[in-house]
């Protein structure tokens, strides 16, 4: 720094005195000029002013003075005061103005002192010349000439200075900028190096706060995992490549009895109650990767309990078996009860077989008996139903003037045949409980208080005649509004009505009165059967329905309400009892009022054949036979008979029938093997079964398959005609 500043001001000085000079040559030649008389004043003053500037330019600071502008100011405001000191002198012609000014030029444009001293050298010689040869000055030596050319070398030399001196400083500008452009670059690199140095910092601090984060968390979840494991209630063990535990968890210290000091670097067989058996564990476990079943295991204290073990192998990062791992529970408690489990499932199967074999007795004893009850129940109702048929036949039998009376006997036979058919739905009982409605059932608009004045003459053997024989008198009521038709099977309703009055008359065993009433509700006809008998409980009224339940003893078969049920529930009604012990009993039944539109209603007579059939009756029973016979020889057709199926066959071979009519069971050959003979020689002949069980079979779908429809016994001449047009198409 003082090398530079010791510089600056040798420069400044440097440059003072040669300005110094320059004025002083300029001063000098203006008093030659003049002859050393007085300057002008314009001349004087202007040599003061560079004196003043020279002195002032001293105070100047240094980024003024070595400026560049500074020294071209110089040259500047010099150049003007010596051209107009000398202008104003008036003593110089145009050459010397050219020479000052080419030697200012030549100041300009050298490239060095020596350069333009030479030039001065040279152009001043030239002027000498010049003024010689022209006169001016006769003599080189003359003062006026000899003074003009120092004159000239200092404005030379100064101007020289001053123009190597802009040149150097430019220079060293140049150069300056240039180091500082290199400066510049390098600390811009050394800028982009102190940013990544610091971006390597930062990311060298977030790594080094990440891996603190990182042990951190690690730390964390072991001791998490660690808290997992002595907080698991599962037995956890580990151990190393030679089979060494190496972790024990509290569950297991609790189990073994062993504390985890005791066992660390122990071999694992010391906790299996078989060695060999943690052998196969781990050979298990090293060919298949994993484990899982149960073991045998031995506690501190020598006790054998039993745990299920899920096992499998720990590797490291490169995937080699590093040891194992086991986790366990303790099953002893479970073993003991699936044993005890087990034992107790043998006690029960040897107690289920017993039960079954007793159930099986029971059962068989419930057959009996069941079967004892439906065949006393079918019994009790035929009777009841054949009650009719005797006691007007008897009457008819024992008074033969009634004959006469046409009326009279016409009602007694309708009663009769009535009571016959009503017999014959008897039998259909067996299917009758709860089974859905068929099809083909005939559906009749039924007028409720006809069949219920019907029904009251029917049991009136019932209810009257024999009640007053064991000293009981019944009375019978009714309370029938006008009420519309309703659609339904009129024996099937005649037996609700039948059973519920009979039953009525047996909850009376004193003097009482059964009330029957109708009446319309809405879209139902509702029909109610009160009686003033001994009522029921309420478990009675519960069960009262279910099939075989019955109050009477010996007496009942606990068949009669249940049929009533099932038959109310097939024509879409429903039925209610309501009942108190002492107050009697009213069964309250609704039934769907009758739809023209909608009934499934058919015309109850069918119309006989529009054509005269070749039949053939096959029966071996020589009533059912005629009176087969006698209905279709009344309706015009043509008519043999046969006694058996073989007979049946053989006139069926000999002859030419459209129809053959055959009983089901007969002997030597039955109905069913007639029907598969015939169809096998004429498959279109039509082959009509008769017997009893007709409707069991409908109901389970047995019919034959060369029978082309049944009739259920006994046969009515309105079934008989619609089975005929069925089979013949009409």
């Amino acid at each position: 720094m003082q090398v530079v500043e010791k510089e600056k001001l040798s420069k400044s000085r440097a440059l003072a005195l040669l300005r110094y000079t320059l004025i002083i040559a300029t001063a000098y030649l203006l008093l030659v000029e003049h002859e050393f008389s007085s300057l002008p004043t314009g001349v004087f003053l202007l040599i003061l002013a560079a004196l003043a500037s020279n002195v002032m330019m001293k105070r100047l600071p240094a980024r003024i003075t070595d400026s560049t502008a500074f020294y071209a100011g110089i040259v500047l405001a010099d150049t003007l005061w010596i051209t107009a000191a000398l202008l104003i002198s008036g003593l110089f012609r145009a050459e010397f103005f050219y020479l000052y000014f080419f030697v200012l030029l030549l100041a300009a444009i050298g490239e060095n002192l020596a350069l333009i001293a030479i030039g001065t050298v040279v152009v001043c010689a030239s002027y000498a010349y010049i003024l010689s040869a022209t006169g001016d000055f006769p003599s080189l030596w003359t003062p006026r000439l000899l003074i003009r050319v120092p004159f000239l070398f200092t404005a030379a030399a100064f101007y020289g200075y001053l123009v190597e001196r802009v040149r150097r400083e430019r220079q060293r500008a140049r150069e300056e900028a240039q180091t500082v452009e290199r400066l510049q670059e390098i600390q811009g690199h050394l800028a982009e190096r102190a940013r990544e140095m610091e971006r390597a910092n930062q990311e060298l601090a977030n790594e080094i706060v990440e891996r603190k984060r990182a042990e951190a968390a690690l730390q964390a979840a072991k001791e998490y995992a660690e808290t997992l494991i002595h907080s698991s209630l599962n037995m956890i063990v580990s151990v190393d490549a030679n089979r060494n535990i190496v972790e024990f968890n509290r569950a297991a210290e609790e189990a073994f009895g062993y504390s985890k000091a005791e066992v660390l670097g122990e071999p694992v067989d010391l906790l299996y109650a078989d060695p060999s058996e943690g052998s196969q564990v781990s050979s298990a476990i090293l060919t298949q990767g994993r484990f899982s079943g149960e073991i045998g295991n031995r506690r501190n204290n020598g006790e054998i309990f039993y745990s299920y073990l899920s096992a499998s192998v720990v590797r490291d990062a490169n995937g080699n078996i590093v040891g194992g791992m086991g986790i366990s529970r303790d099953i002893t408690e479970r073993k003991r009860a699936e044993e005890s489990l087990r034992e107790s499932n043998r006690r029960l199967e040897e107690a289920l077989a017993e039960l079954k074999a007793t159930q099986q007795q029971v059962l068989q004893q419930e057959r009996l008996r069941a079967l004892g009850e439906m065949a006393s129940g079918i019994a009790h109702d035929f009777n009841n139903a054949l009650s009719p048929v005797v006691g007007f036949t008897e009457v008819l039998l024992d008074r033969p003037e009634y004959l006469d009376n046409k009326e009279k006997v016409t009602r007694y036979l309708k009663m009769v045949n009535t009571s016959a058919q009503d017999a014959a739905n008897v039998v259909r009982r067996l299917r009758e409980f709860y089974r859905n409605r068929d099809e083909e059932e005939l559906l009749l608009p039924i007028n409720l208080n006809d069949l219920v004045e019907q029904v009251i003459m029917l049991t009136q053997p019932r209810w009257k005649d024999q009640a007053l024989a064991s000293g009981v008198t019944l009375r019978v009521e009714t309370d029938l509004q006008n009420v519309a038709r309703v659609t339904g099977n009129e024996s099937e309703l005649r037996e609700v009505l039948t059973n519920l009055i009979l039953n009525a008359a047996d909850a009376m065993a004193e003097s009482g009165t059964i009330t029957l009433r109708t009446r319309s509700d809405g879209t139902h006809v509702v029909l109610e059967v009160t009686d003033t008998g001994t009522g029921m409980t309420e478990e009675v009224r519960q069960r009262c329905l279910e099939p075989f339940f019955t109050t009477k003893g010996k007496r009942g078969t606990g068949l009669g309400l249940a049929m009533v049920y099932g038959i109310i529930r097939r024509h879409q009604g429903t039925l209610s009892i309501e009942s108190e012990p002492g107050r009697g009993t009213t069964v309250i039944i609704r039934l769907p009022v009758h739809l023209e539109q909608g009934a499934r209603a058919r015309t109850h007579e069918a119309k006989t054949a529009s054509r005269r059939w070749h039949l053939l009756v096959v029966d071996d029973e020589p009533a059912l036979r005629e009176v087969v016979t006698e209905y279709l020889a009344a309706d015009g057709h043509h008519v043999e008979t046969a006694t058996n199926g073989r007979e049946g066959l053989e006139k069926f071979l000999a002859g030419r029938f459209d129809v053959v009519v055959t009983d089901q069971g007969m002997p030597e050959m039955s109905g069913d093997q007639l029907a598969a003979a015939i169809k096998r020689v004429a498959p279109n002949t039509s082959v009509i079964l008769l017997t009893g069980f007709g409707d069991i079979m409908k109901a389970a779908g047995d019919q034959p398959v060369d029978v082309d429809t049944i009739l259920t016994k006994p046969v009515t001449v309105s079934a008989m005609r619609q089975a005929l047009a069925k089979v013949m198409g009409e």
